[in-house]
């Protein structure tokens, strides 16, 4: 099955592209909140099945299940690491058969960053893997340094990546910080309901509460939660983590 994307923003974001989909991204953009496989299997194989039927959406559908796909790995639980290893070089085949012709998608470079990422497991991927994803990151920042999307993936791969490999925790602070300010100068709606924004809260968080800034990470807590109260992640998982204030 050949795989084509449009631009992350182009299709989470555009009203026009939104209409023609059955399945909204607003609804995709809630799974992810409420940490839900079970729908967000359920919305990407939907998707897969639109997508085998050849409607004229064809383009931005797929992007849809490429993203939607990436968000199911995240969510796999350890015993099924077969079912998110296929799917993340699925995943990762597609995009990269987009940016043959598209290289300049700076969105689409930064998710393949972030599926390069998490394909890492061990020493052996980290060498065949790593420098392959930090690449795509910073090609991604070039082609666009003000992208808030771009800023947050970068930010996780600095936090991910050792220092000695170009990462490290201080890198991340500032990145994320700089994805932070960069959807908070964009338009209210679009910081709030655009993807990205909540993670940034919560990867901001996690990086300040390694580097044991407790109270500025239960402040970045709060602030995804007051626009996100259903980020089951932050609310169950991350915030309660935290050693009391």
């Amino acid at each position: 099955m050949k795989l084509a994307f449009y631009p992350l923003l182009l299709l989470l974001l555009s009203a026009t592209s939104t209409a023609s989909q059955t399945v909204p991204s607003s609804q995709l953009e809630a799974a992810v909140l409420r940490g839900d496989l079970v729908e967000l299997e359920t919305i990407h194989q939907r998707i897969e099945a639109e997508m085998a039927t050849g409607t004229a959406a064809d383009e931005p559908r797929l992007y849809l299940w490429a993203y939607s796909g990436w968000r199911v790995s995240q969510r796999l639980p350890k015993q099924r690491k077969r079912d998110r290893s296929k799917l993340l070089k699925s995943i990762q085949r597609g995009l990269e058969e987009w940016l043959e012709a598209h290289p300049d998608d700076a969105e689409a470079l930064a998710l393949l960053g972030s599926v390069l990422g998490d394909r890492i497991s061990g020493p052996l991927s980290a060498m065949r893997l790593g420098g392959k994803a930090s690449e795509a990151l910073e090609q991604a920042f070039r082609l666009a340094p003000e992208n808030p999307r771009v800023a947050l993936q970068r930010g996780v791969g600095f936090f991910f990546t050792p220092g000695a490999f170009g990462g490290g925790k201080d890198k991340a602070v500032l990145e994320l910080r700089r994805a932070k300010s960069l959807f908070e100068a964009n338009d209210s709606a679009l910081a709030a309901s655009g993807w990205g924004y909540p993670d940034t809260l919560a990867r901001l968080g996690e990086v300040l509460a390694a580097l044991e800034q407790f109270d500025a990470a239960r402040s970045v807590y709060g602030q995804a939660l007051a626009i996100a109260p259903d980020f089951t992640r932050v609310r169950d998982e991350l915030l309660p983590s935290l050693p009391p204030a």
